[in-house]
């Protein structure tokens, strides 16, 4: 009888979910100048630029710029200073996928290009239940994790996002629903698995590749194989092959290595202190000093009251409520794990630290890590508030109330009214 609730349960939330979901990539255009697809609910810059970059390989092929995405081509420029220009930074596999999906369906449809994307955020939401399943092992909490994350604007905002978002997550997750697998049943294939999921992922964006190998040296070291061993090694030798073969284009494009390293040195000066060298992001940056990195932390925070569908705030005073039960809910390897997907989605706080500054949208890296950490300490204050409520305190009363209040407060403004509908069936 459980097994049918909890399919009843995740029949309605995938319904529930893709219904805004299929509407916002159907209604709402990269184009329109609104909120709709700012960098709180979808990138629609970087749609844009990928956009840009479908057209002209689609009218120039891919030879010219060797597969490297052209900016600002056949699309609406409101800043007259910019002209199409060759990316050069980032890896360029989301522009390719989306322009062989364009060849696919024989068009350059918004809404068709964006189909695709949607198809794999279905398949992240399965994968994710895989991930939660294993590392929780406790149906009940799993469906509260999962339903949080599917429900949220880090799902529902961001699923049908043409550029690199949805396959950042689905990567980070794919690898580690087979990195699980292999401490569950070692198997060859599992291994050759984290290689080629490493190399895709380092030609999709750099972002995952921090968080990835600080999850490969915590599994490393608490399977007491040291610093080097396959959970390692293998990963790190598809992520060196990944960003060679980014590097190759580059020096293809550039035509010496010279040059192109030059290009990869400016950017990640850029990303991880804000020096400026060339001027070429100057408009598209703020300023970035020792003040903002040391706010940095309470930033993440605050960033989840519009990412999530309980804020971290929330999430830390429930705990205080119920520290001891989740001390001896689950096991002690649940507990590894949520330790180690925190420090790996702070990671790029540390490591790019202006770029986490600059773009909300890395608060992201924290899904897998906030259903995680956030939904067995919600399904323990729930419990707890129906069961022992009459028997709190005055303080813990007025306490829980106020968590209850805030927690609310934040759902049905962020989510429901700024998300579900402000932002989705409202027009602009």
């Amino acid at each position: 009888m459980k097994n049918k609730y909890h399919l009843i349960i995740i029949v309605a939330t995938l319904v529930f979910a893709f219904s805004f979901i299929l509407f916002r990539a159907f209604s709402i255009s990269q184009f329109e100048q609104s909120k709709r697809r700012n960098f709180m609910r979808g990138d629609a810059y970087s749609d844009i630029n990928l956009y840009s970059a479908v057209q002209y390989f689609n009218d120039s092929g891919l030879a010219k710029t060797k597969g490297l995405p052209v900016h600002h081509y056949k699309v609406p420029v409101h800043d007259t200073t910019l002209h199409p220009v060759v990316y050069t930074h980032y890896p360029a596999l989301p522009d390719l996928l989306t322009y062989f999906y364009s060849r696919i369906i024989g068009s350059i449809s918004e809404f068709g290009l964006r189909c695709f994307v949607v198809l794999v955020s279905l398949f992240y939401a399965y994968v994710l239940w895989q991930v939660l399943w294993r590392i929780i092992k406790n149906k009940d909490i799993v469906l509260v994790s999962w339903v949080m994350l599917i429900l949220s604007n880090y799902f529902i905002g961001w699923s049908d996002s043409l550029h690199k978002h949805v396959y950042e997550e689905f990567g980070k997750a794919l690898f580690i629903l087979v990195l699980l697998k292999h401490l569950e049943t070692p198997k060859k294939i599992y291994l050759v698995g984290l290689f080629l999921i490493m190399c895709f992922v380092a030609n999709i964006s750099f972002e995952p590749l921090v968080y990835l190998a600080i999850v490969c040296i915590g599994v490393s070291l608490w399977e007491k194989k040291g610093l080097f061993s396959q959970y390692t090694l293998i990963p790190a030798m598809g992520a060196i092959v990944g960003v060679l073969l980014h590097l190759w284009q580059n020096i293809e494009y550039f035509g010496s290595w010279q040059m192109a390293l030059a290009d990869l040195t400016e950017t990640a000066k850029l990303r991880t202190a804000g020096i400026e060298v060339s001027g070429l992001q100057k408009k598209l940056e703020s300023p970035f000093g020792w003040v903002e990195f040391i706010s940095l932390p309470f930033i993440w925070l605050s960033r989840t009251e519009r990412f999530f569908v309980v804020p971290a705030f929330a999430i830390i005073a429930m705990w205080i409520v119920v520290r001891t039960e989740f001390k001896t809910l689950l096991t002690p390897r649940y507990y590894q794990w949520a330790k180690l997907l925190l420090i790996a989605s702070y990671s790029w706080c540390i490591v790019m630290a202006q770029h986490a500054y600059v773009h909300s949208f890395t608060m992201r890296q924290a899904g897998l890590c906030y259903a995680l950490i956030a939904g067995p300490i919600v399904y323990l204050f729930y419990n707890k508030i129906k069961t022992q409520f009459k028997n709190f305190s005055l303080g813990y009363k007025v306490f829980s109330i106020l968590i209850i209040g805030y927690t609310l407060t934040m759902f049905l403004t962020q989510a429901v009214w700024d998300m579900w509908i402000k932002n989705t069936f409202l027009a602009p």
